[in-house]
């Protein structure tokens, strides 16, 4: 994030189940305060359908991303 140009794009990803989804954004959130930077989340994606979910384990969607632009500082 510190070496991102102005309107610069992170993409964060993991395919841990063990890490969900908002503990992910969580760390970026977190980073961009540590670095007096402000974040916009773009876009949220998931699993594709080779990956299937299954409604009743929840542990079956565990690939999960995030895109942000990480905005100039002010």
């Amino acid at each position: 994030m510190r070496l991102l140009a102005r309107d610069g794009i992170l993409v964060s990803a993991s395919c841990s189940m063990h890490l969900p989804e908002d503990d992910l954004q969580n760390i970026v959130l977190t980073s961009a305060r540590h670095l007096d930077r402000n974040v916009q989340l773009l876009e949220r994606g998931n699993q594709g359908p080779d990956h299937p979910v299954h409604p009743a384990i929840g542990e079956t969607r565990y690939i999960k991303s995030m895109t942000f632009r990480v905005l100039p500082n002010s």
